[in-house]
C-alpha cells in the first residue's frame, strides 16, 4: 500500500469530510471509479473514429439526364 499526501482546497476537504468521503476506501472507489469511465470515454472515442475510417466513401449523386 501507498500513502500519498495532497494539498486540497480547504472548502473541499470540510465539504468531503462531512459526506465521509476522505476515508481510504471510499477515495480508493472514486479514483477506481474515475479510471473506469475515462478509459471508456477513451476506448468509445477511438471506436468512432475507427467506425468514421471504415466507412466506404460514397458516391456522389450523378448529374440529371438531359434529354
Amino acid at each position: 500500500m501507498t500513502t500519498i499526501h495532497i494539498s486540497l482546497p480547504d472548502q473541499l476537504v470540510h465539504d468531503a469530510k462531512e459526506l465521509g468521503l476522505l476515508d481510504s476506501a471510499t477515495l480508493a472507489e472514486l479514483l477506481q471509479n474515475e479510471i473506469r469511465r475515462r478509459t471508456f470515454t477513451e476506448i468509445l472515442a477511438i471506436s468512432r473514429h475507427l467506425a468514421t475510417e471504415s466507412e466506404p466513401a460514397q458516391d456522389p449523386e450523378p448529374p440529371p439526364r438531359r434529354r
